[in-house]
């Protein structure tokens, strides 16, 4: 387990990290980790700060409305290589030729559409 005072985890004994929330969006947010660190690429740094040497973990950034909104406004996608994006396009093109596309094909099977 972890010894927060000496900082070290000792294998022989098997309890869990103390988990302290940090951060606390209101209810009514649904953040998706997977959508900005799997799709889009975004290394946690960009919104938690150099976490990985912060001394005592705090919140970097407001994580507010508005913050997130600039941050989408300057974020430039990046669709190359990218199996996300290459099903949209996939998808784009059987609507150019007039095929069918379910929801299923977009994304839409995916639990955390609905669920989280």
């Amino acid at each position: 387990g972890y010894d927060a005072d000496k900082q070290t985890y000792d294998e022989s004994k098997a309890k869990p990290i103390q988990w302290v929330r940090i951060h606390n969006l209101p209810d009514f947010a649904y953040f998706n980790h997977s959508q900005h660190v799997v799709v889009g690429g975004i290394k946690c740094q960009k919104c938690h700060g150099p976490i990985e040497t912060m001394p005592e973990v705090f919140q970097y950034s407001p994580l507010t409305m508005k913050w997130c909104i600039q941050c989408h406004k300057r974020t430039e996608v990046n669709g190359k290589g990218n199996a996300y994006y290459d099903n949209i396009l996939a998808a784009h093109d059987k609507f150019k030729k007039g095929e069918k596309v379910t929801a299923a094909v977009l994304g839409g099977l995916e639990c955390a559409k609905c669920h989280y």
